[in-house]
């Protein structure tokens, strides 16, 4: 009984911070361009902004193991486009205009991000973690 009732307790914690859906859109930006020597230019753009779902929770068929899933709001296929800056200061025998290819998102979901590996995790953030989150009275195995 005391497993179960611990699975339990730890899967309800987890839930409470689980948001409901995914929100992940386009949304409208400017983005401003510098160079050494031009003129700055502010350049409407896109970016992906947004939450996705994601967890870890203990194995449902091996309680030793954690599962994790991680979603992350990113692009979903990209645009180019060129964009001329004037430099009235650029030094001597360089061009008076420069040219800078820009990217941009067309759209966007959620997608995995990308992966972890267990090494490079450092102890002290998750002990960080464990701390600041609603899991921190549970008592763990030192």
């Amino acid at each position: 009984m005391g497993r179960i009732s611990w699975v339990l307790v730890v899967m309800g914690m987890a839930s409470m911070g689980v948001v409901s859906g995914d929100e992940c859109s386009l949304t409208p930006v400017i983005h401003i361009l510098s160079y050494q020597g031009c003129t700055s230019k502010p350049i409407p753009s896109f970016a992906c902004q947004g939450r996705c779902t994601s967890y870890v929770q203990v194995s449902g068929s091996k309680l030793w193991q954690t599962e994790r899933s991680c979603m992350c709001c990113q692009e979903s296929g990209e645009r180019e486009a060129s964009v001329i800056l004037n430099c009235p200061n650029a030094r001597k025998g360089e061009p008076k205009q420069k040219k800078i290819l820009t990217r941009a998102p067309i759209d966007c979901m959620c997608r995995p991000c990308t992966d972890v590996e267990e090494g490079t995790v450092l102890a002290q953030e998750i002990a960080n973690f464990i701390h600041d989150s609603p899991m921190g009275n549970v008592p763990f195995l030192k």
